[in-house]
């Protein structure tokens, strides 16, 4: 293979990049919109919440949309792109000028690449249950049908309605394509590593406190004390929420709030505590409608009484001496 045509299709890269950049453009657009959207409506049995109605929502919409649109019309509409690569670039006595296709059934190829963030991103989402990530789910979902969405309209479009030009059957576009694999495969590989790593991985790594793992009551484990873990147990006292003494008295939003869970017969119980308004309002969203039904939440487990935990929303009427034991859990993720 000559030395110069290699170099002359690797600086094609700039229009798969144009080709690509939309696509993603549409696919991370779209599913953030969606999975906002599903938070504000409410999916799954949990309460709407309102605050994600907002106009970053609705941007969103828009730009993922129009992205989508140019991506499509590249497809339906096909069009021939003139590259112009300098003689220094190309190793040629003069510029060259070299056609490139905005569709074609090889891009699909390029389309797979999409597959390796979304399928990520689609288990993020699809392993959990708490309503605080529905969003997560939601967008998981819509940016793995718009990952099938893109090849299946490209393939659709050449073979189906004829939508190509001919001089696209006779020249094949693959060396631009090997060259996005060989420098973009590597790159989402990384980054979906990652994510998975900082999202999903860290989730699933933490210990899971519950009736079994805290069999007769956290005195009889120090090992979760002071650690972030995964509590699941029966919420048996719903949301209490509080502000500071004298302060605070004018505003609608919490700074504090708190939940109890029972972890069964000789097990002790968990008080889970928000101590943020935002933290106050995704606890306020996953107890409703819960009482007596399972309950889990991430965050630091510590045992009480404690004198550095000594003020604790609504906890003025409960008893702290529980033979089995009473547990703290402030929420905080992994």
């Amino acid at each position: 293979m000559e030395p110069k045509r290699v170099l002359r299709s690797f600086w094609q890269l700039k229009n798969v990049a144009q080709i690509a950049g939309l696509q993603g453009l549409a696919l991370l657009l779209i599913s953030v919109s969606a999975g906002f959207a599903a938070m504000a409506a409410g999916v799954r049995g949990c309460p709407p919440r309102p605050e994600y109605n907002s106009y970053y929502l609705w941007l969103l919409a828009v730009v993922g949309v129009g992205a989508l649109f140019l991506s499509l019309f590249y497809i339906f509409f096909p069009r021939v792109w003139m590259q112009t690569i300098s003689k220094e670039l190309a190793l040629a006595p003069t510029d060259v000028n070299i056609p490139f296709f905005s569709t074609h059934p090889l891009y699909v190829f390029l389309d797979a690449l999409f597959f390796i963030p979304a399928i990520a991103l689609f288990e993020s989402g699809r392993i959990e249950s708490l309503c605080q990530f529905n969003g997560q789910r939601v967008m998981g979902w819509t940016i793995l049908i718009l990952a099938f969405f893109f090849p299946a309209f490209r393939i659709f479009s050449w073979y189906v309605l004829k939508r190509r030009i001919e001089a696209m059957l006779m020249n094949k576009p693959w060396r631009p394509v090997i060259w996005s694999y060989l420098v973009a495969l590597p790159l989402i590989g990384l980054l979906t590593y990652f994510y998975m790593d900082l999202t999903v991985l860290s989730r699933l790594r933490v210990p899971v406190v519950n009736s079994e793992t805290l069999s007769s009551g956290i005195n009889y484990h120090p090992e979760f004390e002071g650690k972030i873990v995964r509590v699941q147990g029966k919420l048996i006292r719903g949301i209490e929420k509080c502000r500071p003494n004298g302060k605070d008295t004018e505003t609608r939003d919490f700074p504090f709030a708190t939940v109890i869970l029972d972890l069964g017969a000789s097990n002790g119980q968990v008080i889970v505590q928000a101590t943020s308004p935002g933290q106050v309002k995704t606890l306020a969203v996953e107890a409703e409608n819960k009482m007596g039904k399972d309950f889990e939440a991430f965050g630091r487990l510590t045992k009480l009484p404690n004198p550095e935990k000594s003020m604790i929303c609504g906890m003025e009427k409960e008893d702290f001496k529980s033979p089995e034991g009473i547990a703290l859990l402030e929420i905080e993720m992994p």
